[in-house]
């Protein structure tokens, strides 16, 4: 199965058509990985619009848990990983603070990148009716870093416009599926194992009470959860099941700010994020609309 895509916004266009005449799509596991998705005049186009309000975005400084929930001690205990709390420091635009013009609007909108990332996962999806969370920028400044988590959005495309200055931080990483079929499967004693091998300076010596050895069928076999380090470079599209999958940012160094874009999907229609987790992010919750989408400029599509 294979689509081409062949995306404009005025006279430019946004996706690689050149290396990606036609897209082949893989199998779905976690992630679905293409570099170069974009082109270089889309990358720039979308950096120089984000530049211009980076001092402007929320900054979220603070601590949450992996699961983005509230801690609940009237359930779990205080050693629980769903209540261990983690730092993260990060800037994110919001959808509706997107020009009109948006090369990233005008993607998230072209209905044949649904059709894509459809095709990768395996299964129908729907554009998030969230105002604010459905396509948003995560703006990583110098020291910025983003604790482990797993999204409430089912899948996420993410498309890196700009690197951290060193190439050794600012590492997108993420483990292998721990979750099942939904978010009311916590994958507890996963997650705390996955914490105990990969983030021991943030535990600060805490043993939380799920860390018990497990077998994660879908890990051939594993004996603990894999942790993985994606190779992101500017243009590159990666489709990841981030409700399932545990994942984070490592610390920036350097001068230059990493730049993501963060587009989400759901396989039902109406999905949007809790308003903790938009007030977390973006500083304000706005609870999504019918015609959210309905009130943008169409985008303009190269015809095949």
């Amino acid at each position: 199965m294979a689509y081409y895509c062949g995306i404009k916004t005025s006279n430019m266009k946004i996706i690689n058509e050149e290396k990606y005449p036609w897209l082949v799509v893989r199998s779905a596991y976690s992630t679905g990985e293409d570099n170069d998705f974009l082109t270089n005049d889309a990358i720039q186009n979308a950096v120089k619009e984000l530049e211009q309000r980076e001092n402007l975005v929320y900054t979220t400084d603070g601590v949450h848990t992996a699961y983005l929930r509230n801690v609940d001690h009237s359930q779990f205990s205080e050693n629980s990983v769903y209540n261990h709390e983690m730092p993260t420091k990060v800037a994110s635009t919001a959808f509706d603070e997107l020009s009109s013009a948006s090369v990233l609007r005008v993607l998230y909108h072209d209905p044949r990148l649904l059709k894509l990332v459809s095709a990768i996962v395996g299964k129908t999806l729907y554009l998030s009716d969230d105002p604010l969370g459905c396509c948003s920028v995560n703006v990583f400044r110098p020291h910025f870093h983003h604790s482990f988590h797993f999204d409430e959005s089912e899948f996420s495309v993410t498309l890196m416009l700009q690197t951290a200055e060193d190439p050794s931080s600012g590492l997108f990483q993420y483990t292998n599926p721990l979750r099942t079929h939904d978010n009311h499967d916590l994958a507890l004693e996963a997650t705390a194992t996955a914490l105990h091998l990969y983030d021991r300076k943030g535990l600060k010596g805490k043993e939380l009470s799920e860390n018990t050895s497990f077998r994660n069928s879908g890990d051939s076999g594993s004996e603990h959860p894999s942790l993985h380090t994606l190779d992101f470079q500017p243009g590159t599209l990666l489709v990841l099941a981030g409700s399932k999958s545990l994942h984070r940012v490592t610390e920036i160094r350097g001068k230059r700010s990493r730049l993501v874009a963060v587009l989400t999907f759901a396989s039902r229609p109406g999905f949007s994020n809790s308003a903790a987790v938009q007030t977390m992010f973006w500083g304000r919750s706005l609870r999504p609309t019918k015609n959210v989408h309905d009130q943008l400029e169409p985008p303009v599509v190269k015809q095949q």
